[in-house]
Formats: C-alpha cells, structure tokens, sequence
C-alpha cells in the first residue's frame, strides 16, 4: 500500500480545514471590502466637508469682502458730499461762475466797443478806413472797471475802506455800458443795445458782489448749521430780554405809583452810579432804607399800625386777666404735661376761654373762678398768675420749680429771656422774691454750663 494512503477522516479534516481557511479569506476579504467601503464613504465624506468648510469660508469672505466694499464706497460717498458741502460752503461754484460771466461779457463787450470806435472818422472825410487811433479806447474802457474790481480785493485784504473801489467801479462800467447801448441801439436795435450794455456793467458788479460776499464769509466762519443754531438762539434771548423789560417797565410803573419818593430816590442812585455798576433790586434796597430806615415794604405808618394792634391784642389779654407771656406759658404747660398740666385740673380756660360750662369769655369769666379755682394761670389751691401773693420766708429751691423754669428757658430761647413775673406764672404764683432766686438761680447754672 502507498504510503501516502489517506484515510477518509484525515482526507475530511484536511477538507474541512480547507473549508475553514476558505472562509477565512473570504471572511477577511469581505472585512477588507467592507473596510475599503467604508473608508471611500468617509473620504467622500471628508472630500465634501472640506468642500463645504471651503465654501463657507468663501462665503465669508465673500461677505467681508462686500462690507469693505460698501464701507470704501459709503466713504467715498461721503466723502463727495463733504467737498460737495464745503464747495457749496465757499461758493465755488458761484465764484467759477461768475467768472465765466466776466469772460464772456468782455468777449461780447470788446468786438461791440471795437466795432464802434475803429468806424470812427473825421467830420467831412471821405472813405475814411479804420480808426486805428482808437483801437486802445475799448480795452482802456473796458480795463478800467476791472482796476476797480482789482482794488476792493486788495483793499479788502488790507483792512481798508472798500466803498472808493466800489464807486469807481460803478462809474467806470457805467460808461462802457452807455457807449454799448447808444452804440448796439444804433446798429442793431434796442434789445441788442440793453444786451451790449449789460456785457459791460455786470461783469464788475458780479466781481464785487462776489468779493462782499467773501468778505462776509471771512467774517464770519460758521457753517450754516450753526448760523441756524445761533439765530433760534439770538431770537430766544432778545423775547426773553424783552420780556424782562416788559416786567421791569411794569414793576417801575407800579413802584412810581405807589412809592412815589422813594422811586425818585431810586432812580437818583442808579443815575448816580456808573452804568451797570448797582444793580435795580440793590439800588431798590437803598432807596428804601434812605427814606424809611426800615426793611423792604415797612414804614413808618405800617410799623405804627403794627404796634397798635399789638396794643390792641394786649388790651384784650389784660381784660381777660392774661398776659401775651401767660399764653406762651400755658401753651409750654400745655406740652409738658397735657391739657390738666400735670396736676389733674382742667384747662379750659388755658387761652383766655370760658371755663366749661360757662356763658361766655371776657373778664367777667375770667374773674369769676376765685383764687381756688381752675384759672389760666392758676393751679389747685395756689394763686393765680399776675397776682403778688403774700410774701413768704425765704425756702429752698424746688427741684420740680427749678425744672419747670429750666424748660422754660429752653422754650424762650435762652436764660435772658427769663423774667420774675413770666417764671411765677410757670410754678403757678409765689412770692416774687422766690421766683427771682430761680431765675438766678438758672441764669447762674447756664453761666456754669458754659464755663
């Protein structure tokens, strides 16, 4: 037997080791494929992502491209209007103009003046030819009304007088425009006379318009933004200065009719002072004070009808048994301790009133409570203000006594203030020799405090 004799399971595990391989190559193939697949899918991927990114990249450009685009051109825009507006601004365009008008009006001018002069002939001469004598008479008429135009720019320059210039140039042209008209009328009618005499004369004049109007522009820089502006401005202040004036005419009339001397006086210290050198409400204040040695608006009759109804109201208290100082102390009582003052009494009477229950105010209801009862000064049992009550022998201060006119003092605005009678009425009475012990007593402790 061959030796290289197989047996059917080594012949089927060789096979199926063939088989296995086989699949193996065919598995990895596969795997290779699908790999290969997928790596030209994602490089198509990346291959159209980059063409994207590129293209929003582009894109972006493309975008600030165009804004620098329309920026550049947004400032060349701008750009032309600023010089289109210091153009209009400086009258370029006037001024380019109104020398073509010069040029062509010397272009019409001079063949006219020409014409008319070099026809020129002596009186009786026969076939006479051309003036050629008179060929400098054109341009020596013509030239001279330039010379004054010449001269308005160089006395504008220098700061002189311009209205000689403006004279002589007026006149100057004025005779070329007359030998245009007499001269254009004569040959071709009135409207070419009137045309020939305008060619001479509105040229200068256009010269000199120009340079006043050069002349006002040096004069006066601003734009016409802040001429607009300072006009609203200038008008708003002249209605507010005549306004003022409006007020201050009424405000004298007023014055002059109701104070008469003292307006006069017035009006004397305003003229004796330098312009402006005092102003109205002061110089007011002194005429015033001159005459009447009192603050605005009182005088001698106002001050003596003041105090006569002081004298009046202090009547009416006196009858009533009150003081103007009592109503000050009842009112400070009033503060301190309530409407009883501290003491359980009642206060009805407290501002010169009837006592409750009673029929009426006066001196009657005032005198009617007796020494015990409930007064506007008086306290339970003790007398009543304004009353000298007996004298007593000489005691210690009360401290409550002490306090009370403390307060007292506090409520008058300082110790000076404090007097013997106004200081028993706020302890409810007592020996007037006590209450000028704490008064100086008081007056005394303050001096202390202050030390």
């Amino acid at each position: 037997m061959s030796s290289t004799y197989r047996s059917w399971e080594e012949r089927e595990a060789e096979a199926e080791k063939t088989r296995a391989e086989a699949a193996r190559i065919a598995a990895e193939t596969e795997a290779n494929r699908l790999a290969a697949e997928q790596a030209a899918v994602a490089g198509a991927a990346k291959v159209a992502t980059d063409a994207m990114a590129e293209q929003v990249k582009q894109a972006r450009f493309a975008k600030q491209l165009k804004a620098v685009e329309e920026e550049a051109a947004d400032e060349q825009v701008q750009r032309k209007e600023q010089r289109r507006e210091a153009r209009a601004d400086s009258g370029t365009h006037f001024k380019a103009l109104v020398t073509v008008v010069m040029v062509l009006g010397l272009l019409a001018a001079l063949p006219a003046q020409l014409s008319y002069f070099l026809k020129l002939h002596k009186k009786g001469e026969q076939d006479p030819g051309h003036a050629w004598l008179m060929l400098p008479v054109p341009f020596f008429l013509e030239l001279l009304a330039w010379v004054g135009v010449l001269g308005t720019q160089w006395a504008h320059r220098k700061g002189l007088p311009r209205w000689p210039f403006w004279i002589l140039t007026g006149a100057l042209a004025s005779v070329a425009g007359y030998i245009n008209l007499t001269h254009g009328m004569d040959e071709y009618g009135i409207v070419a006379g009137v045309a020939l005499a305008a060619t001479s004369i509105i040229g200068p004049v256009l010269a000199e318009v120009r340079q006043f109007l050069e002349t006002r522009a040096a004069a006066d820089p601003r734009s016409l933004e802040q001429r607009a502006t300072d006009k609203v401005i200038e008008k708003a202040k002249a209605e507010a200065e005549a306004e003022l004036a409006r007020t201050r005419a009424v405000e004298d009339a007023e014055r002059r009719e109701l104070f008469q001397d003292v307006f006069d006086e017035y009006r004397r210290i305003v003229a004796a002072h330098p312009t402006g050198a005092i102003d109205r409400n002061t110089a007011w204040e002194q005429a015033w004070h001159n005459l009447h040695l009192l603050p605005l608006g009182v005088t001698a009759g106002t001050l003596a009808a003041r105090e006569a109804a002081r004298a009046g109201i202090e009547a009416v208290l006196g009858d009533a048994g009150r003081t103007p100082e009592s109503v000050a102390v009842d009112l400070l009582l009033a503060e301190m301790f309530g409407p009883d003052r501290g003491d359980g009494g009642s206060a009805g009477g407290a501002l010169g009133g009837s006592p409750a229950g009673g029929a009426g105010g006066g001196s009657g209801a005032a005198s009617s409570g007796g020494p015990k009862g409930a007064t506007a000064l008086g306290r339970k049992g003790k007398q009543a203000s304004g009353r000298i009550a007996p004298k007593a022998p000489e005691k210690s201060l009360d401290p409550d006594d002490i306090e009370k006119v403390r307060k007292l003092a506090e409520a008058l605005g300082g110790v000076e203030r404090l007097s013997a009678r106004n200081v028993r009425e706020v302890i409810g009475g007592g020996a007037n020799e006590y209450a000028v012990r704490l008064r100086n007593h008081i007056k005394a402790e303050t001096r202390q405090e202050q030390k």
